[in-house]
């Protein structure tokens, strides 16, 4: 399939989704942090999508139709049928990238399930773009859309409090590295993608950590009502997956603004959504790799928000590591997914 600008453009119909917006046709104020400026980030990003994704820019288009690895960013390995872009991000006057795959099974006369993905620590936007994670978006009809959240350290409006790189117990920490594949995904290298392979990508201009990752909320934000905006999706069955610091993002990002998600997938994550909160409703999925001291962290998460009467599902995959997890786990999150279809009242 061939999924050149102009081709994803007429597949998209905007989708009646948005939040009530009385707030203008601007994304939020350079450094507006969500924390100390009560704004309502989805409503902004639902009202600029248009204006935003009119600065889109193809940077690399697919460069086949079947399956391959010939590009990355940073150190990800991106599948040659995947879209790289940039759209311009008004809050620090930076170009930020943005990945999407399309299915060809989707087509603009049907609704299609929409996938967004967040990355780990040191990560980026083409973190769930390899071949393993794409295969699956082909195979069940879905818009894989890979944010970059600002940069590859912004927990996507979270905060990694003791996580950090270099901490006991965090992402960056070696001596968590099990052998053959957390090292080369998911530990920091100053100035560098994981593994310290290629070059850093995204925003640079802010370094503030508590202003990055608001940034990082604002454009993961941003990208999703983009992509809302361009594709025919199927409002009720928008789904939300992180890997890592991605997973501790997609429970930040999951509760904040549960209405919006058919189902949540935390990939080796650590951190844990309220047991009491917004996302008591929503289905939620954990899994990590048997080899993978850090992921294997939420078995107990996911034990615990059971215990309090959340629909959660957790499943230990053997002979996987922080980073094998990414594509191994994906025909199971797909199948979660696919069980999962939001009642159509939710949040509506």
């Amino acid at each position: 399939m061939k999924t050149n600008r102009s081709a994803l453009a007429k597949i998209g119909l905007t989708v009646g989704l948005c939040l009530p917006v009385t707030l203008a046709l601007a994304q939020p104020a350079p450094n507006a942090s969500p924390a100390a400026n009560p704004i309502n980030v989805a409503a902004v990003a639902a009202a600029a999508a248009g204006a935003n994704l009119a600065t889109s820019k193809v940077t690399s288009p697919p460069v086949a139709t079947i399956a391959g690895q010939s590009r990355r960013t940073g150190g990800d390995p991106v599948d040659d049928r995947v879209e790289l872009r940039t759209y311009h991000f008004t809050n620090t006057d930076e170009d930020l990238p943005y990945a999407v795959f399309v299915s060809s099974k989707v087509s603009k006369d049907k609704k299609a399930p929409l996938v967004l993905a967040l990355h780990g620590f040191s990560g980026n936007h083409g973190t769930f773009m390899r071949t393993g994670c794409v295969d699956e978006a082909e195979k069940n009809g879905y818009i894989l859309v890979g944010v970059m959240g600002y940069n590859p350290s912004s927990p996507f409006g979270g905060s990694m409090g003791n996580r950090g790189p270099g901490r006991r117990g965090g992402p960056g920490a070696a001596t968590n590295a099990p052998a053959g594949g957390a090292r080369g995904t998911n530990l920091a290298v100053r100035g560098a993608q994981p593994g310290g392979r290629g070059p850093a990508v995204g925003g640079t201009k802010e370094t503030d950590p508590a202003k990055t990752s608001a940034l990082s909320e604002i454009d993961t934000m941003n990208v999703l009502y983009m992509a809302l905006k361009e594709f025919n999706v199927d409002e009720n069955r928008i789904y939300l997956m992180g890997h890592s610091m991605g997973g501790m993002g997609a429970s930040f990002i999951g509760e904040k603004y549960a209405p919006m998600w058919a189902a949540v997938a935390c990939l080796a994550g650590f951190g844990s959504p309220d047991p009491n909160g917004k996302l008591k409703g929503t289905p939620l999925y954990f899994t990590a790799g048997s080899e993978d001291s850090i992921g294997m962290s939420g078995r107990a998460v996911a034990e615990r928000l059971k215990a309090a009467g959340m629909d959660v599902e957790w499943k230990e995959v053997p002979g996987l590591d922080h980073g094998g997890i990414i594509a191994g786990a994906m025909p199971d999150v797909s199948k979660f997914f696919n069980a999962h279809v939001k009642p159509a009242a939710k949040g509506q």
